[in-house]
C-alpha cells in the first residue's frame, strides 16, 4: 500500500459522488484528479480535526468511475454534420448530482458511468428519441473525469487497514446519539423533563411541584 491519501470535503458529497479537498488547498471538486495528495502522517493529522475524512488514494484510484458532468458540454442535441461521426446520448433534464445519465440500448438502461455509455453511429444517432440529447462521442470523452460514489467507500479497508487512527474525537462524535425524548423546563419550579411527546407539556416530575403529574 502506497503512502497516498486524498481528503474528503467537510461540505458533504454531490449526487453519488464523494467531493474531495483540491490541490494545494484551492478550493473541492468531485474530480479525482484535481485531488490533493496527502502522506499518512499528513491525512492523520487532519484527521485530528474530527472535520474530514482521509481516504487511502490507492482504493479510490482502483474503484474511480468516468462521469461527465452536464455543465461541460452541450445540453441540446447537437446538429448532425459528419456523417462520419461517432455519437452518444444522455437522458434530457435528469442528473446525478451534475452528472448526465448515458444512454445504452444493449442492456436497456441509463448509467453515471460513461464507460457504460453506447456509441451510435450516424444512422442510428439521428433517429433516437426526443427525450435524450445526442452530441458527439469527442465532446463528452473529452469533458469526462474520475469520480468515487460514496456506496464504494469501506471504512475498514481503505481507513484502518491503510494506517489511519480514527482520532478521539471522531470516536466521541460515533458514540454521540441524538436523543429522541424533547426537553421542557416546568413553568413553575424550573425543573427539566424530558418526554416523549414533542408539543405540550405533560407535567412535572417533581412531586412538591404543582405542575406534578402522574404521566410525566
Amino acid at each position: 500500500m502506497r503512502n497516498r491519501f486524498y481528503l474528503t470535503s467537510a461540505h458533504g458529497d454531490l449526487g453519488s459522488n464523494i467531493v474531495w479537498h483540491c490541490h494545494e488547498g484551492r478550493g473541492y471538486s468531485t474530480d479525482i484528479d484535481q485531488a490533493h495528495v496527502y502522506t499518512l502522517k499528513e491525512a492523520q493529522e487532519e484527521w485530528e480535526f474530527g472535520i474530514c475524512q482521509p481516504i487511502s488514494a490507492d482504493h479510490v484510484d482502483a474503484l474511480a468511475v468516468w462521469k461527465v458532468d452536464h455543465q461541460y458540454i452541450p445540453n441540446e442535441t447537437q446538429p448532425f454534420t459528419d456523417i462520419h461521426n461517432t455519437y452518444v446520448a444522455f437522458r434530457k433534464d435528469k442528473w446525478d448530482g451534475n452528472d448526465v445519465y448515458w444512454l445504452n440500448i444493449d442492456k436497456c438502461i441509463t448509467s453515471t458511468d460513461f464507460d457504460n455509455a453506447s456509441v451510435f453511429g450516424y444512422p442510428v444517432a439521428k433517429k433516437l428519441d426526443s427525450s435524450y440529447v445526442v452530441i458527439p462521442f469527442d465532446l463528452a470523452d473529452k469533458a469526462k473525469r474520475r469520480t468515487f460514489q460514496r456506496s464504494q467507500f469501506n471504512r475498514r479497508k481503505m481507513v484502518q487497514a491503510a494506517g489511519l487512527r480514527v482520532p478521539d474525537i471522531v470516536k466521541k462524535q460515533q458514540r454521540r446519539v441524538s436523543s429522541p425524548m424533547t426537553r421542557f423546563n416546568c413553568p413553575s419550579c424550573g425543573r427539566i423533563t424530558w418526554q416523549d411527546y414533542p408539543y405540550d407539556f405533560l407535567g412535572c416530575r417533581n412531586v412538591h411541584c404543582d405542575e406534578w403529574s402522574m404521566n410525566a
